[in-house]
């Protein structure tokens, strides 16, 4: 039986270090190399890389740039100050008023009324070169002006042109003002339905009514232009009101109108622009003579055009100070030292060089930021023109009390909303600036940016960015292998 010899084990042979035991840091190693056997570049690899590189140097500016600029906040507070009284400060130039006639005035909502201020505010005469001279209107001017361009609806006209006979038709017969405004001349006959020459009269007057109203009887001004006449008759035992206010004491009573005339009480005969009263016969030729006799007598239509009323304008500047409550500081006419000039036909056209509010100088509004100084003086070298008579304008203001924490700076901030509004015959036109105070306070003040939030900022911007390359790579990659695979296959 033949010997077996078995070998007897010797020692293991050594193995190398790294792959006979771990060391100890093994385990938390999260940035572990990757032989560069088993890596490989690509094209798409560089240009991400290079992508990645330039958006990480584009936001690093950004970022660097937010943290070292510093970015004003906001936030809203109930209104800390505490005075009692507010400074406005107005630098307005009225381009039609000169300064004897100029008053500036307040109002506030406490029902305080002061007129015709004069502490601290001053007035400077404009447009010396003598030039432009203005002029009063004449009465012809007014009503042309004033009523040429009106136009009425047919149901305004068919009101306007009906007979006064019974408070109970369809009509509303409840201004006579505007049935006189309505035409260059209105003839009346004011009658009563118990008065035995009233009923005598009657068919005198619906012939001539019918002639005048249709046209067959024509009149014409002193420029032998046609006037628009038109004929009704008023029932006074309907509207014995109308007839108190317009005096009548007998019947009938025929009157000849002028568009624009006084109509209440206070009318007077032979007033231009009033009534004349027939004292004829009354007969159809006797009528209308003496119609045409008195409309012969004015110039309707003369082609009159807007212009200044007085020689110069007013620069009015100062200071004013006001409660702390909303109010109105107005301009207008006042007392006119003139005879010829009428405070209601008065132009308020301005131009606003300055409109502040706080004692804050002006100077330092170049320091504030934009969005806040612009918002300081939004009227500043604006205009606003009233074209035609009996136009008041009105502005609205509401004023916001702004604190810069930085400086201990206070600004009031204002928006600004105006409007032309038409106001009633016979009241003096107003350049109105309302103002209303917000009853909180915007406080202003700086972001503070640590410096760790810029250096988490950093880190998040370049982590990201190769991210998001890596992954747009990772894509790529990808879809070129299922491309050529598809490919490979069709082939």
């Amino acid at each position: 039986r033949p010997e077996i010899h078995r070998k007897t084990p010797g020692p293991a042979p050594r193995m190398l270090p790294q792959v006979a035991g771990k060391a100890w840091y093994h385990g938390f190693d999260a940035f572990r190399k990757v032989p560069s056997d088993l890596s490989e570049a690509s094209i798409t690899g560089a240009v991400m890389t290079l992508m990645a590189v330039g958006t990480c140097l584009a936001l690093f500016a950004c970022e660097t740039n937010a943290f070292l600029t510093d970015a004003p906040t906001t936030r809203l507070v109930v209104d800390t100050n505490e005075d009692e009284l507010l400074k406005i400060h107005f630098d307005i130039s009225m381009i039609d008023m000169d300064c004897d006639h100029l008053t500036v005035g307040i109002w506030d909502a406490f029902g305080t009324e002061r007129f015709n201020i004069s502490r601290d505010i001053r007035k400077q005469r404009v447009d010396h070169t003598g030039m432009n001279k203005g002029r009063a209107y004449n009465e012809e001017e007014l009503l042309e002006l004033e009523f040429g361009d009106r136009s009425f609806t047919a149901e305004e006209l068919a009101e306007l042109d009906s007979d006064w006979g019974s408070s109970s038709d369809k009509f509303k017969h409840d201004n006579f003002q505007a049935v006189v405004d309505a035409h260059d001349f209105t003839m009346i006959n004011f009658y009563a339905d118990w008065c035995g020459h009233c009923r005598q009269f009657a068919p005198t007057w619906n012939e001539l009514e019918t002639s005048v109203n249709e046209r067959k009887i024509l009149a014409v001004d002193a420029d032998g232009k046609a006037a628009n006449v038109h004929l009704l008759k008023l029932n006074c035992v309907d509207f014995e009101d109308t007839c108190g206010e317009q005096m009548i004491r007998f019947y009938p009573t025929v009157r000849l109108y002028r568009r624009g005339g006084v109509t209440g009480g206070g009318g007077k005969s032979g007033r231009l622009g009033g009534f004349e009263e027939y004292r004829g016969e009354y007969n159809v030729e006797a009528l209308s003579s003496w119609m045409k006799g008195e409309i012969v007598k004015r110039h309707l239509h003369t082609g009159a055009k807007y212009h200044n009323i007085f020689s110069e304008g007013c620069r009015i500047f100062g200071t004013v100070d006001v409660a702390r409550v909303p109010g109105t500081l107005h301009f207008q006419v006042g007392k006119s030292k003139e005879r010829d000039i009428n405070p209601a036909f008065t132009n308020v056209s301005h131009t606003v060089h300055h409109l502040t509010f706080g004692d804050a100088p002006r100077s330092l509004k170049a320091k504030l930021p934009r969005q806040y100084s612009q918002h300081v003086d939004p009227l500043a070298k604006q205009t606003f023109v009233a074209d035609k008579f009996h136009k008041a304008l009105s502005h609205f203001i509401k004023v916001v009390h702004t604190r810069f924490e930085d400086s201990g700076f206070r600004s009031y901030q204002q928006t600004h909303q105006w409007s032309e509004q038409t106001i009633q015959r016979g009241t003096t036109p107003q350049a109105k600036f309302s103002y209303d105070l917000a009853p909180v306070e915007v406080v202003v003040g700086k972001a503070e940016r640590r410096w760790y939030d810029y250096i988490t900022q950093i880190f998040a911007i370049t982590g990201g960015a190769f991210t998001i390359m890596s992954l747009a790579s990772s894509f790529l990659k990808l879809s070129t292998l299922q491309v050529k695979r598809m490919l490979d296959k069709m082939q």
